[in-house]
């Protein structure tokens, strides 16, 4: 399990790609990330996994307007576990469409870093109106820490 220290690693690793474009599948800092691929970098740029580890299957950026199979989550659960109380380093999912399609990593004060069609690696505030539905409602569906 990791420790509050290797969260803090991994916001911190997550904050280095602010600025890099989002695309699609991508994972090189400062010329492409999308929000998953960050999530991992993060870890891995923190020290916690060796590159490469993890094998994505290819995926399309509109997948969750097309299919309700959770292959996002089923990646996040493979290494993280579902956790109440959010704290840096954390993973937090949203969906969008019919499955989970957005994820980002907490890194305290109400924050996340992510990656966004268009912006690139941003930072939001947690209650900022992307992150919900036409009805006001939350999108976030889960908060899950990285298990190692």
């Amino acid at each position: 399990m990791i420790t509050p220290e290797d969260g803090k690693k991994i916001a911190e690793a997550a904050k280095q790609w602010l600025g890099t474009p989002h695309m699609n599948m991508g994972k090189v800092k400062g010329v492409g990330v999308d929000c998953a691929l960050l999530c991992m970098a993060a870890v891995e740029d923190a020290g916690l996994m060796h590159k490469y580890k993890v094998e994505i299957e290819p995926y399309s950026n509109e997948w969750h307007l097309h299919h309700s199979e959770e292959k996002m989550l089923g990646y996040i659960k493979a290494y993280c576990q579902p956790v109440e109380e959010m704290q840096p380093g954390d993973f937090l999912v949203y969906q969008f469409g019919r499955c989970i399609s957005h994820a980002a990593v907490y890194i305290g004060d109400g924050m996340v870093c992510h990656s966004m069609v268009g912006q690139g690696v941003i930072l939001s505030n947690l209650d900022d109106v992307m992150f919900l539905d036409k009805k006001g409602r939350s999108r976030l569906r889960g908060i899950y820490r990285y298990e190692g």
